[in-house]
């Protein structure tokens, strides 16, 4: 097997994917715990260690303040985002989320890639493009292309199935946090955008999780909007309540209903929502979608009719509703990606395996490391020439035993308490052994692709060794108390507090013996007076100073 290979990477608004190309085969890298893509989410820790991915989510909860998301929506912004009090750009952010998509491969395969492909949405403009470009220079990239996200689509599609040169696809990508439409041409040597492009930045999956949530709101009523969201360990709860929000929303892809488990203070119970109750709630978004997508149709000079296949990518985009509303409002014919989470990535492994395939820019050989004493076989076995990997099982709950969220798996509905402390234990990086994510290889045959050409645009860069360059870490480390230097400071603070108190009361005392001298002179005085006075002695009144003696 060839040691060079190259490198498609799918850096999505919520969530980043990568796919390797070799040896004329594409197969997605699992960079989550259980899942191949990643969050897009970025934490700065106190240490300057900033953590990727779920790692990030999860200290994200606690401290929102030094947490990024959806800075690939912030491409172009001139106003910094911050993280604590550092001040960052959207692209140096994106830049070492790609170095650390990079890294991982690099360390899983031994050597780096010869050649990486960077996606983009097909209505960025050269603007934005030269930023993803910085994000590629702050990454430490020297070889890289770039590449529109639909067309690395109609790449992957092509792929499985065979188009005629002129052929039409109107690729419906509606990702996690946006969403564009875009008809793709069929050309000689690849794929072309034709028309203008057309999105809606703020419609995605996002919307429809946010969906499943309000009807989790409206089931529970008075005891949803009585929850005290300034309180750390609600906050946190909820976070695993829209976790298993999402989830339900997958699954209503295939079943008929779901259950979203609730676990809060004071109520403790599974919420069900149906498909068509869910359907319901996301109907007018979906319309907008196909309104959207009607449109670019439109701005290509085209009709329906015209177009071959309407391409659907994405997760979100296999819920059934969009495609009977497709079929419905436009009368199309649906295409579904086998992986319609990974085409994106996978057409661009593809684009960079015609890279280095075509040689139409040959890439240099990439630096190859020192090799140790003794070196260590990679990670990951290698797969057979025609894998058929096994489906991978369920684990069998462990009554008692912790289940994917950190959280012990309670045996009946009496058993489920609210517990605030195992919150705490679920911000740190849990150590629980997470099934790895089943394997997405598929076998590419460029011929049938009919890419005869480089079809990504290469980009100069030039690494600049001064840029910001943080330790990048996908595990949190679990905070560690060091009793020892508390009980230090603990005594130190206690001897300071003394010794305050013993001069407050020191001069307190002070100040109460100099008022009782003060007053003693007076006290004196008047007794002497007294003394003197034998008509007070006797009982009677003193004379009046004004008033002269009268005579007996």
């Amino acid at each position: 097997m060839s040691q060079t290979y190259g490198l498609g990477v799918d850096l999505g608004t919520t969530y980043t994917a990568a796919a390797l190309w070799r040896d004329g085969r594409a197969e997605c890298v699992p960079l989550g715990q259980s899942t191949m893509s990643v969050p897009s989410v970025l934490f700065l820790r106190d240490d300057d260690v900033l953590l990727v991915g779920d790692a990030a989510v999860r200290r994200g909860i606690g401290e929102p303040d030094r947490v990024a998301r959806e800075f690939k929506r912030r491409f172009g912004d001139d106003v910094p985002m911050l993280l604590g009090d550092l001040q960052v750009t959207p692209e140096e952010l994106a830049g070492q989320l790609l170095r650390w998509v990079v890294d991982t491969v690099t360390e899983r395969e031994g050597t780096p890639p010869a050649h990486v492909t960077l996606t983009h949405p097909a209505t960025w403009h050269e603007h934005r493009t030269a930023l993803l470009g910085a994000a590629a220079e702050t990454a430490g990239l020297t070889d890289v292309g770039l590449l529109p996200e639909p067309v690395a689509a109609a790449a992957f599609y092509a792929s499985t199935e065979r188009l005629e040169t002129g052929s039409l696809l109107a690729v419906y990508d509606l990702g996690g946090g946006t969403f564009d439409a875009t008809v793709v041409r069929k050309t000689d040597a690849g794929f072309a955008v034709q028309g203008e492009p057309l999105g809606d930045p703020h419609l995605g999956g996002a919307d429809f999780d946010e969906a499943v949530m309000d009807h989790v709101a409206a089931v529970l009523g008075t005891a949803w909007r009585t929850l005290d969201l300034d309180d750390p360990a609600v906050v946190a709860a909820l976070a695993q309540v829209r976790e298993h929000a999402v989830a339900a929303k997958e699954a209503l892809s295939v079943d008929t209903e779901a259950s979203v488990p609730v676990v809060l203070p004071g109520v403790v119970r599974d919420v069900r929502i149906t498909r068509g109750e869910f359907e319901t709630a996301i109907r007018i978004p979906v319309l907008r979608s196909v309104d959207v997508l009607a449109q670019a149709i439109q701005a290509a000079g085209v009709t329906p009719a015209d177009v071959r296949t309407a391409l659907l990518v994405g997760g979100s985009s296999r819920i059934p509703l969009v495609s009977r509303l497709l079929q419905g409002q436009l009368d199309l014919d649906i295409g579904i990606d086998a992986h319609p989470k990974y085409a994106v990535c996978l057409g661009a492994a593809i684009a960079a395996g015609a890279r280095l395939e075509t040689g139409s820019t040959p890439a240099p050989p990439p630096p190859v490391p020192e090799p140790p004493p003794f070196p260590e076989p990679p990670p990951v076995p290698e797969p057979p020439p025609v894998p058929e990997p096994p489906p991978v099982p369920e684990p069998s709950p462990v009554p008692g035993g912790p289940d994917a969220s950190g959280w012990p798996e309670p045996e009946t509905e009496r058993d489920l308490e609210w517990a605030p402390g195992r919150v705490a234990v679920d911000v740190a990086d849990p150590e629980t052994d997470v099934p790895p994510p089943a394997s997405v290889m598929v076998d590419i045959d460029l011929a049938q692709t009919g890419i005869t050409a480089a079809v990504d645009a290469p980009v100069a860069t030039d690494p600049d060794p001064q840029r910001w360059a943080p330790v990048l870490a996908a595990r949190d480390e679990p905070l560690q108390v060091r009793h020892t230097g508390d009980r230090r400071r603990g005594r130190r603070t206690a001897v300071v507090v003394c010794l305050l108190a013993v001069a407050v009361l020191a001069a307190l005392v002070l100040l109460g013996n100099r008022a009782r001298a003060a007053a003693a002179p007076a006290a004196v005085h008047s007794a002497a007076a007294q003394v003197s006075d034998p008509a007070r002695w006797a009982g009677a009144p003193p004379a009046a100073a004004d008033e002269p003696a009268q005579e007996r």
